[in-house]
């Protein structure tokens, strides 16, 4: 043993530290993976029980913005901090006015939820699909600039 020991000193030793840099290794990925008392989220939703929508308050947003004439259909849905609300509007509806109703259905809203949550838009009318957003601690909803896409007439110079 004395002999083997001798002859193989250096490899042991590099055998011995794999095996102490392999157990380390494991230790640390099981804490990585394996970790307690945390969500999907992490912690962005703490506190979230204190602002809660109930669906009273989800049906009451839906029949409100359902009495304007230019408005079919509406969804709302809430995924954490983040209200994401889709509303269809008829063929008559331009682009700025589905804006509009969009942007003042954010007051039926109460100031808590405005205060925690984020709301996305989706505006469906003419044809076009538009996105709007307010943040929690922005008091105005910014839009995308979707516009129309202008062909470019093709000339045949020759």
């Amino acid at each position: 043993m004395k002999k083997l020991w001798k002859e193989n000193r250096v490899l042991f030793m590099l055998i011995i530290i794999l095996f102490v840099c392999f157990c380390a290794i494991v230790a640390v990925a099981l804490t990585f993976f394996y970790s307690k008392d945390v969500g999907s989220y992490g912690s962005r939703l703490d506190g979230i029980e204190n602002y809660p929508i109930k669906d009273k308050d989800k049906s009451t947003y839906k029949e409100t913005l359902l009495e304007n004439e230019h408005v079919s259909k509406v969804s709302l849905s809430i995924k954490g901090r983040i209200i994401y609300v889709h509303i269809y509007y008829d063929e008559t509806t331009d682009v700025e006015d589905a804006k509009a109703i969009a942007t003042n259905s954010v007051d039926l809203f109460s100031e808590d939820i405005l205060s925690y949550y984020d709301i996305e838009f989706v505006v469906h009318c003419e044809n076009a699909t538009i996105f709007g957003a307010k943040n929690a601690i922005i008091d105005h909803v910014s839009w995308n600039n979707n516009r129309e896409v202008e062909e470019e007439e093709e000339t045949n110079e020759k």
